[in-house]
């Protein structure tokens, strides 16, 4: 049973790009911080912070390398995926640690941030067998 997770917060750093082999095959591969935060009502209207937490996540291939080129430190993000915890021994202390991390899905930038989109072209359909 996966651990789904959904949630929105700001890019603490910008996102990382790593080229990496998996079965003799490369893959690109994006690292990005997040905060996801917390609000409460204020009682006149508003609402102000409330905590929140920090989650690292790894994206690839394709979409890796989209979240690398148009997404910036402190864009606000909303974020899909697997939540899962690594474990793993201090090489120090010998101590066991664990940590969660997010294995995204997606990753797409809050329409209320945006001042302008731009499409790429519409991809053309190779031509119909026997045709």
């Amino acid at each position: 049973m996966s651990n789904d997770f959904r949630g929105e917060g700001n890019l603490g750093a910008q996102p990382t790009l790593k080229k990496v082999l998996v079965d003799g095959e490369p893959h690109s591969v994006a690292e990005l911080r997040i905060f996801f935060d917390r609000f409460k009502s204020d009682g006149q209207g508003g609402y102000v912070p409330n905590g929140g937490f920090w989650l690292t996540g790894s994206i690839w291939d394709q979409r890796a390398e989209a979240c690398v080129e148009h997404l910036q430190r402190g864009a606000r993000v909303h974020a899909i995926g697997e939540l899962v915890q690594e474990t793993w021994i201090d090489r120090e202390t010998g101590d066991e640690r664990s940590e969660f991390k997010l294995n995204l899905d997606a990753v797409y930038p809050s329409l209320v941030k945006i001042e302008a989109v731009r499409f790429k072209p519409k991809r053309e359909a190779p031509p119909a067998a026997g045709a």
